[in-house]
Parts: C-alpha cells; sequence; structure tokens
C-alpha cells in the first residue's frame, strides 16, 4: 500500500507602509510569536519567524487544503486588529 506525503512551505514577508523603521525591538518578539499563534489558529506551522523593524519573514507550513490568500489575509487582518 503506498502513500502519498505533501509538505508546502511559503516564504511571505510582511512589510510596513513606506518601510519605515516602525517594529520596536522592545515587542518585535512578542509580535512574531502572536502571528505564529495566528498560524496555529489556521491549522498551519510556523516554522520560523523573524525580521527587523520594517519587515516581518515568516516560513509556514500549510496543509494542501489550504489557501495561501486566505491565511495571508487572516494575517494581515489580525495585524489591523492588533494595532487598535
Amino acid at each position: 500500500m503506498s502513500s502519498t506525503h505533501l509538505s508546502i512551505h511559503y516564504h511571505p514577508v510582511f512589510g510596513t507602509k513606506n518601510h519605515e523603521a516602525l517594529i520596536a525591538s522592545a515587542w518585535r518578539d512578542r509580535l512574531h510569536a502572536y502571528l505564529g499563534g495566528v498560524i496555529r489558529t489556521l491549522d498551519g506551522v510556523p516554522e520560523a519567524i523573524g525580521g527587523v523593524a520594517d519587515h516581518v519573514h515568516l516560513l509556514v507550513g500549510l496543509r494542501a487544503t489550504h489557501t495561501l490568500a486566505d491565511v495571508l489575509r487572516e494575517n494581515k487582518i489580525s495585524l489591523l486588529c492588533m494595532g487598535s
């Protein structure tokens, strides 16, 4: 009996508006942890999250049933809500 394994990894990068250095090092780790939690909530696997003052890199493992557009939309929505 054969089996199939599918592994999909994406590397999205979120940048601040006009590449301004808005992500302070004092709370950067909390932001990364928050984004990882959002990915986990969507049944994804946050492989690695990091970045600097003007952007964030994510390495995300998703199931074949996920659409990248939906996952990115949920991440952006959660970031907007976080800022409110």
